[in-house]
């Protein structure tokens, strides 16, 4: 079984799983697959919107796939809405957050 599948039949026994969701988007990323990757992320983010590791991840898929208007959009997007988060991995997400949007400027 692949890491992937075995993220979808995680994801079968609990849906809305945030761990689960993420290892759906970040694998699908992994393998190329934009498209669905995008999809997995969105889905991720509108359950779990304080999941600083999927705006990270998510920014960095546009990123990758060269087109840095749409990561810069959602990495602003992203720290938007950590602003108010007080967990410790939306924080920490910030500051990278922060680091790749420089990078880009």
């Amino acid at each position: 079984m692949s890491t992937l599948d075995h993220y979808r039949a995680w994801l079968e026994k609990k849906p809305g799983d945030r761990l689960a969701l993420y290892g759906v988007a970040l694998e699908l990323k992994k393998s190329g697959a934009l498209d669905e990757a995008e999809q997995a992320f969105e889905a991720l983010l509108a359950v779990h919107p304080h999941s600083g590791a999927g705006w990270f991840q998510y920014g960095a898929l546009f990123e990758e796939a060269g087109d840095e208007d749409r990561a810069i959009a959602t990495w602003q997007r992203g720290l938007e809405v950590l602003a108010d988060a007080t967990d410790a991995e939306a924080k920490r997400s910030i500051g990278e957050i922060e680091s790749a949007l420089a990078a880009l400027e």
